[in-house]
């Protein structure tokens, strides 16, 4: 099957090991020489407010949000709010692997809904970088996943991968 699930690899780069806790408590820190902030977030639900533009109900105010937005959509099988939360970019991409399969994007959508997930929605490692962003997700095998976001309208919305993503690996602490 040539349709890979969103939140398990299409917007998705293997994370780098760090040997950090996930219990580190928030933190940001903003790199002098660039535009770059980092955050190690813990996982808790979004917030319950609708997002202004897309009518979601969940908060894209960072992309931490927007991972456990993305989230819960995904374990509620919300087709519609997720097409809500993808960038055009990404539901372009997908559109083009359903034609290849002839598969609509929602049903690409429904088929990636069914697809395991992490028990709960862990990130950390939040770079943001201009319009750009990238978390690190847990993933249902326990291993860490990058997953990239792009500002549009104020709001973090799940995008595919860019040359100008950050890195969420690149400014780890030790």
């Amino acid at each position: 099957m040539i349709a890979v699930f969103i939140f398990a690899g299409l917007a998705c780069k293997p994370a780098a090991n760090t040997n950090t806790s996930i219990a580190n408590a928030n933190s940001n820190t903003a790199n002098t020489n660039t535009t770059t902030q980092t955050a190690n977030v813990n996982a808790t639900a979004p917030a319950e407010t609708n997002a202004a533009s897309t009518g979601v109900a969940g908060s894209l105010a960072t992309p931490s949000d927007a991972y456990r937005t993305a989230y819960e959509l995904r374990k509620r099988k919300d087709v519609q709010g997720l097409k809500k939360i993808m960038s055009p970019d990404i539901k372009e991409f997908l559109t083009m692997m359903g034609e290849e399969e002839k598969k609509s994007l929602d049903d690409l959508i429904k088929e990636m809904c069914d697809k395991p997930q992490a028990d709960k929605a862990e990130v950390r490692n939040e770079v943001i970088k201009g319009n750009m962003a990238a978390v690190e997700y847990l993933t249902e095998t326990g291993t860490w996943k990058s997953m990239d976001f792009e500002k549009i309208g104020g709001e973090w919305m799940l995008t595919v991968p860019k040359a100008e993503s950050p890195d969420p690996g690149a400014n780890k602490p030790k």
